[in-house]
């Protein structure tokens, strides 16, 4: 089996974020994401997985060029986005979407849903008269499951879930080849998670899209993805190369533990992690995970482990991953 070539390759991809502590606080720098190295398979779903605050959504922003990086390089198709000037990226985001976690947010509340849909033909200068933009309009909406009259009513007028299918309708508009989403489900009922997921999937599979999927729920990136990213505190501390490979990494396998199971006779007795999170402004010397580890020891405590690939073919930054 020939591997699929790569859409997106990010590089040493690093951003820091500077900020005083208190008025007359010195200057202090964290790295939201720290060197990362991953490769995003065309036609591919690519899951990031990691607690609040792993930098996942700054990923998720890099990846677009939404926000520049401080070191490193996203190539999108064999080209590098920081080489692009305004004129230049903004024609090449035609072919990369984003939807938002907050659909509440992420739509113009002064915009009708067709104006809303229809917002990334005008930024990218796609002339369309009337007839045409009802059209697409309504072609966009019957696709993510919205009846056409919706085109007239404000966001304030749908639920949460109508508004994240108007978030990806609009994502849709110029038919993209990669989408990037960040937790797209996070504020929605279950019900209507499975709903906006089945939709997704749909979608990736009739298009042969490419996605970079965002999410906290690691039992929701087993199912859903084909690879899965595991971040811990901006570095990518294990990289499973499809979604039964068993993590070995006691971060992973302790998101792993901590997934819901909805039959009450599998469920068991979930055991918190112990330990403090470090302040991503002080980061220790070693293993960012250590004072949360039980299999931590002093070599852990003053030495970072390099991320390497494990017998299994996934990658792992742990000194003594599970067997």
């Amino acid at each position: 089996m020939i591997a699929a070539p790569n859409l997106v390759t990010m590089k040493g991809l690093t951003r820091e974020f500077t900020s005083r502590k208190g008025l007359l606080g010195k200057p202090r720098t964290m790295r939201a994401v720290d060197n990362v190295n991953l490769n995003l398979p065309k036609g591919k779903v690519t899951g990031v997985v990691g607690e609040s605050g792993c930098g996942k959504s700054t990923l998720a922003r890099l990846a677009l060029r939404l926000m520049d990086a401080s070191s490193g390089s996203v190539h999108f198709d064999g080209v590098d986005l920081a080489s692009l000037g305004t004129s230049d990226l903004r024609s090449l985001r035609k072919r990369m979407q984003m939807v938002f976690q907050d659909p509440y947010s992420s739509l113009d509340p002064r915009y009708t849903i067709a104006q809303a849909i229809l917002e990334p033909f005008v930024i990218q200068g796609v002339a369309q008269n009337a007839a045409q933009q009802a059209e697409r309009t309504a072609e966009l909406l019957n696709m993510v499951g919205l009846s056409p009259t919706v085109a007239a009513q404000f966001p304030h007028q749908l639920s949460g879930g109508q508004k994240q299918r108007v978030g990806i309708a609009r994502a849709l508009a110029l038919k993209p080849q990669f989408l990037v989403l960040d937790e797209p489900t996070a504020s929605l009922d279950v019900s209507i998670q499975a709903q906006i997921i089945e939709l997704l999937e749909r979608f990736q599979s009739e298009f042969g899209l490419t996605y970079l999927f965002i999410s906290h729920d690691l039992g929701l990136v087993r199912y859903f993805c084909d690879q899965i990213v595991v971040m811990y505190l901006g570095r990518i501390v294990e990289l499973l190369p499809n979604p039964q490979a068993p993590p070995r990494h006691p971060y992973s396998r302790a998101l792993l533990d901590s997934t819901f199971a909805p039959d009450p006779l599998k469920r068991r007795v979930i055991e918190p992690l112990g330990g403090e999170i470090p302040s991503a402004f002080n980061l220790p010397a070693g293993c960012a995970f250590a004072a949360r580890c039980p299999k931590a020891s002093a070599q852990c405590k003053t030495q970072r482990p390099a991320l390497v690939v494990a017998d299994n073919g996934s990658s792992v930054a742990c000194h003594h991953p599970h067997d």
